[in-house]
């Protein structure tokens, strides 16, 4: 039977779900000893996830959340972005574009030139060669050998961009501020914007073909202003985005799909899954109060969220 988990040590939460013989939900795990936000997690199998956060905290687990260690990653930086590829190939990105890679399951961490000094908040890999980092003023970074070297695209955009998703080498679509969507199908050699229906931020992307994804976000409420929140689908590649209905009114942080008709998104004190494609999204309880602000599933049933 799946069970999810829950991680917290003081401010800092993260999720893990696992098979085990227990009932399914949200359980608290505990990735002491940090107590820094984390900002990014990237699951790789039901036992292995990795997670990023402030003041270049990382933390890993191996047994699927029951325990957590803290890595050294030889900065201070705070890291906002990560992606694995397997248990050992990882990248992570943060303040002032640092870019850290390891290709030993994070036991050492290597600096890479970045070559901008702007905030990169997200990054996704196609595979263990070719991946792209996005962040602020429009910052697209592509690879082509691994993280050894990354190239400037061209966004045509100065508007920070919060998320990236590659399926494959060919195709990606990064989001951000004001709705903005922006699509490649030559590896970032172009990238079109894609028109959203909305101005709101989005926060999320995630495509598990290069066709079908979804996009999330919304605007956080104020005095006698009520809050949104966005879910965006697409069949098509981008051509076309059509509005989703969320079950709340936050807004959402972060989203993870494993196929076309499952997925899970994050927010304040909030997780929404479908199993539909989107047509219909059901709120579980998240067992914490904080924040959660990066999802990563393994398979249907095995995922991490971190705040």
């Amino acid at each position: 039977m799946k069970q999810t988990s829950m991680v917290c040590a003081c401010i800092v939460v993260a999720f893990s779900a696992a098979e085990t013989n227990a009932q399914p939900g949200w359980y608290w795990q505990n990735p002491l000893p940090t107590g820094s936000n984390l900002n990014a997690v990237s699951q790789t199998d039901v036992h292995t996830a990795t997670a990023v956060g402030e003041y270049g905290t990382v933390v890993r687990t191996t047994d699927g959340g029951a325990t957590w260690s803290v890595q050294p990653s030889g900065t201070k930086y705070d890291l906002y972005g990560l992606c694995f590829v397997g248990q050992n190939y990882g990248i992570a990105v943060g303040e002032a574009g640092i870019i850290l890679r390891t290709t030993n399951g994070g036991i050492t961490w290597a600096s890479l030139a970045s070559g901008t000094p702007h905030r990169l908040v997200a990054v996704s890999f196609a595979d263990v060669g070719h991946g792209n980092a996005v962040g602020e003023s429009g910052t697209i970074l592509h690879t082509s050998n691994g993280g050894m070297s990354w190239t400037s695209q061209v966004s045509g955009t100065t508007t920070s961009l919060a998320a990236v998703s590659c399926p494959d080498v060919g195709h990606g679509t990064a989001v951000g501020d004001s709705g903005t969507i922006l699509h490649t199908t030559d590896g970032g050699s172009t990238w079109a914007s894609q028109t959203a229906g909305t101005s709101d931020p989005l926060n999320g992307v995630s495509f598990t073909n290069a066709n079908t994804g979804t996009a999330v976000g919304g605007r956080q409420g104020g005095w006698f202003v009520p809050g949104t929140s966005k879910i965006l689908h697409t069949t098509d590649g981008g051509t076309t985005w059509v509005s989703q209905s969320s079950p709340i009114s936050a807004p959402l942080t972060a989203i993870s799909f494993t196929d076309a008709f499952t997925g899970t998104t994050v927010g304040s004190n909030t997780v929404i899954r479908t199993t539909d494609g989107g047509n219909t999204w059901t709120s579980q309880p998240s067992a914490t109060g904080w924040g959660l602000r990066s999802i990563s599933f393994t398979d249907a049933n095995n995922g991490s969220a971190v705040g």
